[in-house]
């Protein structure tokens, strides 16, 4: 039998029948004693309220409270209030239901809930085909209230509204489904009679799907498009835990008061360190304002800069070549060398000081680094020194630039020898090391895991504890004026930071002192040793190079240098000049070479710009800027080369031949 209390799909009339049944059974209870006050239904107090009151005059209340000036803010109050307040009586009232009438299955709890909401006069309900209930997160119901008590209240008001106002309908529905299914469930109305749509119609889901479930169903009913407006997506749930969030901000700050209030007490007797404390962080800050400052200068100055050293290099370098071993003139071109290697290594601790050096990371392996590097650093030392190499056997790889590791190696090195005024000994070790939670004596900002040693020590002076306290400060130097930068082991804790590893100090007036660096292991191949490129610029080279870059010495050197090594060059002073050249030369050139930072057109869009019309042609991009600057990783997923500034003519011409001869 067709229920008549509620009106459902087909193969939904029988679940609802029983359901009918059962529901009239609770009703048939019904006993009113107003000489006593009371409506009982099932043993349960009742109480009738006008449904207006509920409705159109609790907005006007609410209006008037406001003033007229804020009416949509008392309007946004009242349909919270009232979603809120029905949300949570529907609940109640569902459980109090299934607890009563003994309800255990999800379908025959939500199915009493229309016929229960018809027998209370809240509204009749018409669930819609489109209709889905299932005791999950896929739950969603589309049904209409034909008599909805809220819209009706508007209507016989004659009051007209710009929003659905079945906003106790909707939010009553949503809990008691929401207590049959155990799933959190909202519904919104998107038409109203109200309003002056033909019906009163919801949609009812959850709460992370409810937008989705209207905006599904309006399309695949165009017609109500124009009609669905001004409707909203109840936001219970949002409240609830902002009002969580809240009381939690509140405790939180009665906390805060309370610790607050504890330290003032004790402020008379820490007033002193604290004064103490304030002096000595305000020296750290003014340590750090110099280290951004020089930062920020090494930066600016370090594109020019390298620009003129390898404008000077390369001219020496080109001198040199031109000169036999036994002319007076060759000390002079080596002394302008020498000093160019200087200034390009005080560049690198500038750079790499102020964590703005260009950074290549490789899988390295130290022993075979500190190898490679024996030779120099003995001359380094002088022959007073004994060097004393102990490497660990088999020893586990680490990841960094492998050019800052020699850096670091070498700082170590010059450090320790400058404490050995009289000669002595100094031994490099590497050694694999296991940092656990009980033994990290020196690297306690380290976590705990598999790390790769590298020691250097000495058994010179040693440093009393005050030096040890500001080793790092960069600028901080214990040699005479002139003797040092103070930037020495700042670069070595910059390097060893930015790898991901510490450094830590053991030393004592007399007893020489031991600087141990931490690295993390890695796994993965190692990096290939760059084979030294030819020192001489016989004309060994054939081809046409385009030559785009905005400094003319440089770009009058890079010139000469390639003329001589045998290629025909194309030169341009800009980016825009160096496209109208290869529009005019587009099927001769074999391989662009430019400056990245360039006015009118930077050498990066020059060459998207090339390869765009010839796909094929290799492109050597240049710069002096850091990679800050500089994206790299970029550069070469474009499948462009790059050469960091400053370079020598050598490293020039073995890049631009290995180039050419891998595209033939």
């Amino acid at each position: 039998m067709d229920p008549k209390t509620v009106r459902v799909p087909p193969e939904l009339r029988a679940l609802f029948g029983r359901a009918e049944e059962t529901v009239a059974a609770y009703f048939a209870s019904r006993r009113e004693l107003p000489e006593q006050g009371t409506i009982e239904i099932f043993d349960d107090r009742y109480v009738l309220v006008r449904g207006a009151a509920l409705s159109v005059e609790f907005f006007k209340v609410a209006r008037d409270l406001y003033g007229p000036a804020r009416r949509a803010e008392a309007e946004q109050f009242a349909r919270n209030i009232l979603f809120d307040l029905a949300h949570a009586i529907g609940k109640s009232d569902a459980r109090a239901f299934h607890q009563k009438m003994g309800l255990v299955d999800p379908l025959a709890k939500l199915s009493a809930g229309p016929i229960h909401f018809a027998h209370t006069g809240w509204a009749f309900v018409d669930i819609l085909p489109e209709s889905r209930p299932a005791p999950d997160e896929s739950c969603s119901l589309v049904f209409d209230h034909p008599y909805s008590f809220e819209s009706h209240a508007w209507l016989a008001a004659g009051e007209r509204s710009t929003f659905p106002v079945c906003i106790m309908n909707a939010g009553y529905s949503s809990g008691w489904c929401e207590e049959s299914f155990g799933v959190e469930l909202v519904a919104a109305e998107i038409l109203c009679r109200a309003k002056g749509d033909d019906c009163c119609r919801f949609v009812m889901a959850h709460p992370r799907h409810l937008e989705a479930r209207v905006s599904h169903y309006l399309h695949s009913r165009p017609e109500l498009l124009p009609f669905a407006k001004h409707y909203e997506i109840p936001d219970f749930f949002a409240r609830k835990r902002l009002e969580e969030e809240l009381r939690k901000s509140r405790d939180e700050l009665e906390l805060r008061v309370v610790a607050r209030t504890a330290e003032l007490v004790q402020a008379n007797e820490r007033l002193q360190r604290e004064r103490i404390e304030r002096e000595q962080a305000e020296g750290r800050l003014r340590q750090v304002d110099k280290l951004e400052a020089i930062g920020r200068l090494a930066g600016g100055i370090a594109h020019d800069f390298n620009n003129l050293l390898t404008v000077i290099d390369g001219y020496a370098e080109l001198a040199r070549n031109t000169l036999g071993g036994d002319d007076p003139s060759r000390a002079c071109v080596d002394e302008i060398h020498a000093a160019c290697g200087r200034a390009k290594s005080l560049t690198k601790q500038l750079l790499a000081f102020s964590r703005q050096q260009v950074v290549s990371p490789a899988v390295v392996d130290l022993n075979a680094l500190i190898a490679n590097l024996v030779v120099m650093l003995r001359r380094l030392i002088g022959a007073d020194v004994e060097l004393v190499l102990e490497n660990g056997h088999p020893l586990e790889r680490v990841l960094a630039d492998p050019s800052q590791l020699e850096q670091v190696l070498v700082n170590l090195i010059v450090n320790a020898r400058d404490a050995l005024p009289k000669g002595g000994r100094i031994v490099v070790a590497t050694r694999n090391l296991e940092l656990t939670d009980e033994r990290r004596a020196g690297f306690s900002t380290l976590a705990p895991g598999a790390y790769v040693e590298l020691s250097v020590r000495d058994d010179g002076v040693g440093m009393d504890p005050a030096t040890q306290a500001r080793l790092f400060e960069p600028f901080f130097t214990t040699k005479p004026r002139g003797k040092g930068t103070g930037l020495g082991l700042a670069t070595v804790h910059g390097i060893v930071t930015a790898a991901g590893g510490a450094v830590a100090v053991e030393s004592s007036l007399g007893r020489g002192s031991t600087f141990r660096i931490a690295l993390p292991r890695v796994d993965g191949e190692l990096a290939g040793v760059p084979e030294a490129a030819a020192s001489g610029h016989e004309p060994d080279g054939s081809g046409v190079v385009l030559l785009a870059e905005d400094e003319p010495s440089l770009r009058r050197l890079v010139r000469n240098s390639l003329s001589r090594a045998g290629y025909d060059v194309l030169e341009a002073a800009d980016g825009r000049e160096a496209w109208e050249l290869f529009g005019r030369e587009r099927e001769r050139v074999d391989l662009l070479l430019t400056d990245i930072v360039m006015p009118h057109l930077n050498g990066r869009d020059l060459a998207d710009r090339v390869r765009a019309e010839r796909g094929d042609l290799p492109v050597l991009l240049m710069s002096g800027y850091t990679d800050d600057l500089i994206d790299r990783r970029a550069i070469a997923a474009a499948g462009f080369e790059f050469l960091q500034k400053p370079y020598t003519l050598a490293e020039l011409l073995a890049k631009v031949r290995a180039m050419l001869r891998a595209r033939r």
